[in-house]
């Protein structure tokens, strides 16, 4: 994708230099009026400045996504490497005596080998819950920058008990033990490639920027997959939502319209019938007012959306994004997609979320900016970013 601007005198010799140098297919994605020249401001000229985009013809191919591991697959795992330890210390002999594979200590059975496991991880269960010291260093490392990221408890504790009955313990400044974490966190992270065909409806709670994360959507829709898209609003509460929405739309010239009654959504929704993906945005509902999810509800039955995207910031609370994944379940949603990450260091939630609503994470966004600030989730890459957060200033 090319991205140009120009500063012009007026949008029609604008208009000229965009053709001639990007095509037809270029399209116009802002406009601002500048002032130029003059003395400390005295006798500046006006311009316009005018940003426009085109695809570029030698776009590179769709690089296709790691495969994720399951997490029966590191299950399997985890018994493998039990049984190989069991296996090493029965095998084990007093010094002086040539080892004997095959015949295992008269002391130890099978069973008191088991037992002493399930000791083991009875007690790093109560260690990571209760914070005692007698976890091995390394392993306490990272213990503690998984709190510090926020992840969930239980997952704390079966990573721990992966650790150390794996590793016994861990050197968390070493490079490579970075990238085994992160492999080891991905069956965690639950994530899928988007859908981004029918209705889709934007559900969540206030102040998480519904509003901006469907007009990148959109502009990924027009811009860069060149499908036919059309945006409908139901945000007449907050002032200006729907002023907002109509400029994202008046630039990249996707049509909107803005529903007041039930009526008139059904009237809209006729009349975008034959376009491919029609984007649905809703106000902010506070998950402790019953009425609002109330009304989100009498939404959701009267559109009947293809797809709901549960919109959520990472800037959240664990404790207060259950509250919203619980409230928001009454709408069913489809899909989440993270917003704010810009805005916080702590990354848990990329593990929280898809634990506690069982639903894939399909994008993340990370600013402001339309249309760059966002990017499709994907386990593998979210696990990096994951394991980075844990170990830092390591």
């Amino acid at each position: 994708m090319k991205v140009k601007k120009y500063v012009v005198k007026d949008v029609r010799e604008a208009m000229r230099m965009i053709k001639e140098e990007l095509g037809d297919d270029a399209v116009i994605l802002n406009t601002r009026k500048i002032k130029k020249g003059g003395f400390f401001g005295l006798g500046a000229k006006t311009y316009f400045e005018v940003t426009a985009v085109v695809e570029d013809e030698n776009k590179n191919k769709k690089v296709e996504k790691p495969k994720a591991v399951s997490r029966e697959d590191i299950y399997k795992l985890q018994e493998i490497l039990m049984k190989n330890r069991m296996s090493r210390q029965m095998q084990s002999q007093p010094s002086g005596i040539s080892p004997s594979p095959m015949i295992a200590p008269p002391s130890r059975s099978v069973e008191e080998e088991l037992m002493k496991i399930k000791d083991m991880i009875s007690e790093l269960k109560s260690m990571v819950v209760s914070g005692k010291n007698e976890m091995p260093p390394g392993i306490r490392t990272v213990v503690n920058g998984m709190r510090r990221q926020e992840i969930d408890n239980d997952v704390i504790t079966k990573v721990t008990e992966y650790l150390r009955i794996t590793y016994g313990d861990v050197d968390p400044e070493a490079k490579e033990f970075k990238y085994k974490l992160a492999e080891y966190l991905v069956p965690f992270i639950k994530t899928e490639e988007a859908n981004l065909s029918g209705r889709i409806l934007f559900v969540g709670p206030t102040g998480v920027g519904k509003t901006t994360t469907l007009a990148k959507i959109a502009a990924k829709l027009k811009l860069e997959l060149k499908k036919s898209v059309a945006i409908l609003t139901f945000d007449t509460y907050r002032i200006a939502a729907a002023d907002q929405l109509k400029t994202y739309a008046s630039i990249m010239d996707i049509p909107i319209r803005v529903a007041y009654t039930p009526q008139e959504a059904g009237m809209a929704l006729n009349a975008m019938i034959d376009y491919e993906t029609i984007l649905m945005d809703t106000a902010g509902r506070s998950q402790k007012n019953d009425i609002q999810m109330g009304e989100l509800k009498v939404i959701v039955d009267m559109v009947k959306p293809d797809k709901i995207f549960l919109v959520l910031g990472m800037n959240y609370r664990l404790l207060d994004v259950k509250e919203i994944i619980r409230k928001f379940k009454m709408v069913n949603p489809t899909h989440v997609i993270l917003t704010k990450m810009d805005e916080t260091s702590s990354y848990g939630h990329f593990i929280n979320v898809p634990l506690h609503s069982d639903l894939p994470i399909i994008y993340v966004t990370n600013g402001q900016r339309v249309p760059e600030d966002i990017f499709e989730a994907n386990s593998v890459e979210l696990s990096k970013i994951l394991a980075n957060g844990v170990l830092e200033n390591v």
